[in-house]
């Protein structure tokens, strides 16, 4: 009876309120020596009054609980939160317009269970007179380069070096189109970073500046994310306005890979592949939706490689595995944990983070 309960708990979400509107949540590395499997999330509060927060929350595997372990306060509203993947303790955040030192760099003093801890700011990232740095769309952090920031605006794509001091401008701009809603560095070449602007997907060479890879009209009416297959070298998925995702690989442009439609109703604002099992993708919308999908097709590893083990049950379909309905605003941020290859989280525009596993049948489904 307590296996079963265990079991229940195991597939069973969770839910925290930030008691104020947010709009991003970010995955937090674990302390590889000390507690290599913790599932740790920020999220960033945007209320309009000065005084914001990042809550550092932990999800418990054992209760399937939601635990806030910090909260620490931040000047300004949090429109963007991009945590350092090799060292949690550093946080970049940006700001809007309005506020004097938009995107900045900052340290966490404290350990992640002191509740004293605070924000530090380690660095000022600003454009140069020639570029000035525009309403941010994304950040990454260079998985090739140490310190190395990858920050696009609407028109832009800007590269930092976060090292230099406590003011730094940008190392290269390079324009890349207009209405530039997202961008990802890939992670399988360095120098090469891919963009969605308009209905455009473009591939740029940073060491040339010059386009690699260039496909109009990914989706209708606009795309608004692009993530790089951890596990498949030139393949991207795309999100649109249009409630679709798309698969490509970006050498043979003239047709997309696989589309995945009917989960959402509206924009889709972001999507993730899995980091360990790229065959599960993650997405959420500003239908207030958050969509778990199954794209065996495009995947590293199809499912159960040797063909002969293959069952009826087994052979199951690329497309939606669960769209999960808890929220009831926008969703414009979610994330796989960095603890672990079965945990996700998105957060909605009311503050209600949420952690949810993948589905049982599903996760032995790939595992055995």
């Amino acid at each position: 009876a307590q296996q079963q309960q265990q079991q229940q708990q195991q597939q069973r979400g969770a839910v925290y309120f930030c008691r104020q509107p947010a709009r991003c949540v970010a995955a937090v590395p674990p302390n590889a020596a000390a507690s290599p499997h913790r599932n740790s999330f920020m999220v960033g509060t945007c209320n309009l009054q000065p005084r914001n927060e990042i809550h550092l929350v932990d999800f418990v595997e054992d209760t399937a609980e939601l635990v806030c372990r910090q909260t620490l306060s931040h000047p300004d509203e949090v429109l963007l939160l991009n945590v350092n993947p090799t060292d949690g303790s550093q946080v970049l955040t940006f700001s809007g317009q309005n506020s004097s030192h938009s995107l900045r760099l900052w340290r966490v003093v404290g350990s992640p269970d002191d509740q004293e801890a605070q924000l530090e700011v380690l660095c000022h990232l600003t454009g140069s007179e020639t570029n000035p740095l525009g309403s941010v769309k994304s950040s990454a952090w260079d998985p090739h380069h140490e310190g190395k920031l990858l920050v696009t605006d609407s028109e832009a794509l800007h590269t930092f070096d976060s090292t230099t001091g406590k003011e730094a401008t940008p190392l290269s701009t390079l324009q890349v189109g207009q209405r530039c809603a997202g961008a990802c560095a890939d992670p399988h070449h360095a120098n090469q970073v891919s963009t969605v602007d308009d209905c455009h997907l473009k591939t740029w060479d940073l060491r040339s500046s010059q386009l690699a890879y260039k496909r109009d009209a990914v989706h209708l009416f606009g795309a608004r994310d692009v993530d790089y297959n951890p596990n498949v070298p030139y393949q991207v998925l795309t999100t649109g306005e249009d409630a679709a995702l798309r698969f490509w690989d970006l050498r043979k442009l003239d047709k997309s890979l696989k589309m995945l439609s009917g989960g959402h109703h509206h924009w889709v604002v972001q999507a993730k592949y899995n980091s360990y099992h790229d065959q599960l993708v993650l997405s959420c919308s500003t239908d207030s939706a958050v969509c778990l999908w199954r794209a065996n097709s495009v995947a590293s590893a199809p499912l159960a490689s040797d063909p002969s083990r293959v069952t009826a049950q087994d052979r199951q379909p690329d497309g939606l595995i669960r769209r999960y309905e808890e929220h009831e605003d926008s969703c414009y941020s979610c994330c796989w944990s960095l603890g672990g290859a079965w945990l996700f989280a998105s957060v909605a525009y009311d503050g209600r983070l949420l952690v949810n596993p993948v589905p049982g049948d599903e996760k032995y489904r790939i595992l055995l």
